[in-house]
């Protein structure tokens, strides 16, 4: 099958500066969908890498796909110092829409292991079902083309990581010190996500939920497209 590789990544670009970076009514809170984007393409540390899955698109394909990204992510040479403005977009042109289910399934298979090495990975096309953390009305990551979204974690991930246990023993261990030592920088709602979560699964790495032993389960966790 054809694929017009220019036409979707200027879609992709359309797509980040009429929407990601744009504040929506939906959204449950002000600000762009996404506030990091607008200042990580002024220092251009957004970058774009096209995969091409072909005819025959595989979950362990697309799996395959997004864990190279992470190794890709962690080699880049990046244009900024600044970790928490870098961004992946890995896109697929070709990924057909009887396959988008695979996008979503890969990255609900590869999530724990974007979180043991500190990455955080969004799937985006545009049939996604993927709730706003502020409002599950709304099915924020839809794109006009399939892609996955990689970047560091940050703060502000307690929103996506504090359900389970083994995410959110990660996140503690990364972002637990900044509770302690600055917590008037840390917004009222995370604070109180952390401390629910802190409560909820202690410090330390707890049992997988037996929900998420099978390797084709899918946890769904609302988020934000940043």
């Amino acid at each position: 099958m054809a694929v017009d590789v220019g036409k979707a990544l200027d879609s992709v670009d359309e797509w980040l500066g009429s929407y990601v970076t744009q504040p929506h009514e939906q959204l449950g809170r002000s600000g762009a969908v996404c506030p990091f984007v607008a200042p990580a393409r002024r220092v251009d540390a957004v970058e774009t890498a096209v995969r091409l899955v072909g005819p025959a698109a595989s979950l362990s394909l697309v799996k395959e796909v997004i864990r190279c990204g992470l190794d890709e992510f962690e080699q880049l040479e990046w244009r900024t110092s600044n970790r928490s403005l870098r961004s992946l977009l890995i896109v697929l042109p070709d990924l057909p829409p009887e396959a988008f289910g695979l996008l979503d399934e890969a990255h609900a298979q590869v999530k724990t292991e974007s979180v043991e090495r500190g990455l955080m990975i969004g799937q985006f096309h545009p049939e996604c079902d993927e709730p706003a953390a502020r409002n599950p009305a709304f099915q924020v990551s839809r794109s006009p083309v399939p892609l996955v979204a990689v970047r560091a974690m940050a703060v502000h991930d307690i929103l996506f990581l504090g359900a389970r246990a083994d995410w959110f023993a990660q996140y503690h261990r990364r972002f637990g010190p900044r509770y302690r030592s600055r917590p008037d920088g840390i917004g009222p709602l995370l604070t109180t996500m952390y401390h629910k979560a802190l409560a909820l699964h202690g410090p330390g790495e707890g049992p997988r939920p037996a929900d998420t032993a099978h390797p084709g389960a899918r946890p769904r966790t609302r988020r934000d497209a940043g």
